[in-house]
């Protein structure tokens, strides 16, 4: 493989744009990066919300909060930069064209036919299956770097922390509390799990365990979230309209969360809150970080894994069942 020699100070661009999870899943390339060039300027190029979930990073200089419409500008903005080097981690057209005319010395990305030519050096993709950061860790061999570290790295603001805080103590809720957070949306159908499924799981965790249940959500899903509680026999809390800084203060306060996989998994994942996942379309060994503290749930049918974005059977989520959550969440509360 080519190897890449860079400056102590090179200045190092890392581009991954699109939703938090994607964002999130990218901080252990920016640690190692800061490891192996201590003196090395390294920005992100990201889209908005994803920049919030970098707030206060401190592995990053300059966090660029691209917007397509100004697609023009940016490139201009990169090339004007210089950068010796940039990692293209979304290689979708855009990101090609961002790179192909960068005009940075070294380009690295992922072999993908028909966009990697803008790449001065390609890196094939590990065919066997492995949790996301370590694929992308990947990228950085050309640099040397050798890295297996792929804890996710997120920021509590004090702000945020102090909110989440006031909210906790209104609703009686104390530290010795086992506070469990359920989110049982995504933005892809064939990923949600049933929401008489979460309903019945909400109502055992406050009547087996005593626990206080409390449902998270974003932009555009409190609807849905009222009709999970709508379905329940007893009265959960609901988190109240929180920015994505105040959502990672809440989750920190969590014993356990469940749901699906989504955006709010992989930031409990990062905080080390234990997580019990339903799966179903996508690929667990990739989007979850394995350890027992993480329990995937996935039933077994010949379609599991379908990369599906929508599904009229969802076979997956309908043969996961209540009981093999509540199993989950035993294995989990019993460590």
């Amino acid at each position: 493989m080519q190897t890449i020699e860079l400056r102590p100070n090179a200045k190092i661009l890392v581009i991954q744009l699109r939703r938090i999870g994607d964002v999130l899943l990218t901080t252990p390339v920016v640690r190692a990066l800061r490891r192996k060039f201590s003196e090395a300027q390294i920005d992100f190029l990201v889209e908005k919300p994803g920049a919030e979930i970098l707030a206060g990073n401190p592995y990053i200089n300059h966090l660029l909060v691209y917007d397509k419409k100004d697609h023009l500008q940016w490139i201009r903005r990169i090339r004007a930069e210089k950068y010796d080097l940039l990692l293209d981690y979304l290689g979708n057209p855009r990101t090609a064209w961002i790179t192909g005319l960068s005009g940075a010395k070294h380009r690295l990305g992922f072999e993908r036919l028909g966009r990697d030519l803008v790449y001065s050096i390609k890196v094939r993709p590990d065919p066997v299956p492995k949790y996301v950061p370590a694929y992308k860790l990947d990228l950085l061999k050309p640099l040397g770097i050798e890295n297996n570290n792929v804890s996710l790295d997120l920021v509590i603001s004090d702000q945020a922390k102090a909110r989440i805080q006031e909210f906790l103590t209104k609703e009686k809720i104390s530290a010795s509390d086992m506070l469990v957070g359920i989110s049982p949306t995504s933005r892809r159908q064939a990923r949600r799990w049933l929401k008489q499924g979460f309903a019945e799981v909400a109502d055992c965790l406050m009547q087996k365990y005593k626990a206080k249940v409390i449902f998270l959500w974003g932009p555009g899903e409190e609807t849905y979230i009222d009709d999970v509680i709508g379905l329940m026999k007893k009265r959960p809390l609901k988190s109240p309209a929180l920015s994505i800084a105040e959502s990672i203060a809440l989750t920190d306060a969590l014993k356990l969360f469940i749901g699906n996989d989504n955006g709010p998994m992989h930031i409990a994942q990062g905080l080390k809150v234990p997580t019990v996942t339903v799966f179903g379309p996508t690929q667990s060994i990739n989007w979850s970080e394995q350890g027992p503290n993480n329990i995937v749930v996935k039933a077994d049918v010949p379609c599991l894994e379908c990369n599906k974005q929508e599904c009229e059977s969802m076979c997956c989520m309908e043969r996961s069942t209540v009981s093999m959550v509540e199993e989950a969440i035993k294995k989990v509360v019993s460590l």
